[in-house]
């Protein structure tokens, strides 16, 4: 792995999640700014550290990103060097106050399970907010480029703070669920050519939302997901400026609504909408028509998982048998695309909804990483 630079500053005045303006060169990965974190929940088993570092958007351009490193305290007793685990997050909410590195110490993150499982294990943990949480800025929310690029920075970022040991021989592993798992999808298949020189050995994803078209219809009416059809539609309009125009099909009252939405963390946006459509918050259009027009429809096919590049290393992917929010059928269409491509893969179905899906699948997945790190011999469902 190519080394970042040393960060500029170990610490910011007055607000840490105010990027420099104007930003200052910086080659994806290259840290920024850094702090000690207080984490309760991981205290007695890694040094945690919040970090700034440059990234790039879906247009290649230059932002400034903020995260998470979980360093192990505990001296690694396994084979070879610590592996670390790149763990990308769920959905977490728009608001500035949702980013994971706040709630990490808030202790209000939802994401402290897989944290605390992975660290038990002595693997180094690196998580990213993602783009969006710098102050004045919008999180981008489902844009697969975008979430690709600022986790695999993160794991460049990672090897200049200080204690981690990271090297070019540490082996890395992708993760993440729901909104997190296709990041992580994401994030393995554009790592050959956006991080040669990252070490992934392996990725594991469950409840990938790989087309986002798909999921964000199916959606439209259902009990809760409205509010995440928002965020997904207005994470696009922020990713792809003049390419997604939300704003002119939206109402003036649905103009309201997103305002409000993208000031709220998620557990209050699902609870917002139930039951609610696009068309309540359009001129009139339904989502199907609103996604029908060409240049929405280019931006949903960019944003389409199975049309990437299929992944270079072993990725186990898992999805609950009830998912009511990422549709399974969009899932076992990524599986099946990228089988077909000669990606080694396993498809689990785990028991439970989208919410417990990830709880149900994390025995299964952990255990896939521990193989991967030994080189134990794989079997696929390919």
């Amino acid at each position: 792995m190519t080394a970042s630079a040393a960060p500029a500053a170990t610490s910011a005045p007055g607000d840490f999640y105010q990027a420099p303006s104007p930003l200052p060169a910086g080659r994806p990965g290259t840290l920024i700014r850094t702090r000690p974190a207080t984490v309760l929940a991981t205290a007695l088993t890694a040094k945690a550290t919040t970090i700034m570092y440059h990234s790039r958007d879906a247009q290649n351009a230059d932002i400034a990103v903020t995260g998470t490193v979980f360093t192990p305290t505990l001296p690694w007793l396994g084979r070879g060097s610590r592996p670390w685990v790149n763990l990308a997050v769920g959905t977490q909410g728009l608001g500035q106050q949702c980013a994971p590195s706040k709630q990490f110490v808030a202790t209000t993150e939802q994401e402290l399970e897989p944290v605390e499982l992975l660290l038990a294990n002595g693997w180094g943990v690196v998580v990213s907010d993602y783009e969006g949480y710098t102050a004045g800025s919008t999180p981008t929310y489902v844009a697969g480029v975008s979430e690709a690029h600022t986790v695999l920075d993160m794991a460049r970022a990672a090897a200049s703070v200080p204690g981690t040991g990271i090297s070019t021989a540490t082996r890395w592993a992708t993760m993440g669920y729901s909104q997190g798992g296709g990041a992580s999808s994401w994030a393995a298949s554009l790592a050959p050519s956006y991080a040669p020189e990252l070490n992934l050995v392996t990725d594991v994803s469950g409840g990938v939302p790989a087309d986002v078209r798909n999921v964000a219809e199916s959606l439209d009416g259902s009990l809760i997901g409205e509010g995440l059809q928002l965020y997904a539609l207005i994470g696009l309009q922020q990713a792809y400026p003049g390419r997604f125009p939300l704003d002119e099909a939206l109402s003036v009252e649905g103009r309201a609504t997103v305002a409000a939405v993208k000031a709220q963390c998620v557990v209050q946006t699902l609870a917002s909408f139930p039951l609610k459509r696009f068309s309540d918050h359009s001129t009139g259009q339904t989502i199907q028509q609103f996604n029908a027009r060409p240049d929405v429809a280019s931006v949903y096919a960019e944003n389409n998982l199975s049309t990437r590049p299929a992944p270079s290393v072993p990725v186990f992917q898992y999805h609950a048998a009830l998912d009511e929010i990422v549709p399974i059928g969009q899932a076992r269409a990524l599986n099946q695309a990228w089988c077909a491509k000669g990606t080694p893969m396993v498809f689990s179905v785990v028991p439970g909804d989208h919410i417990t899906g990830e709880t149900t699948g994390l025995p299964g997945a952990v255990s896939w990483l521990a193989d991967r790190f030994a080189e134990r011999p794989l079997q696929t469902t390919c």
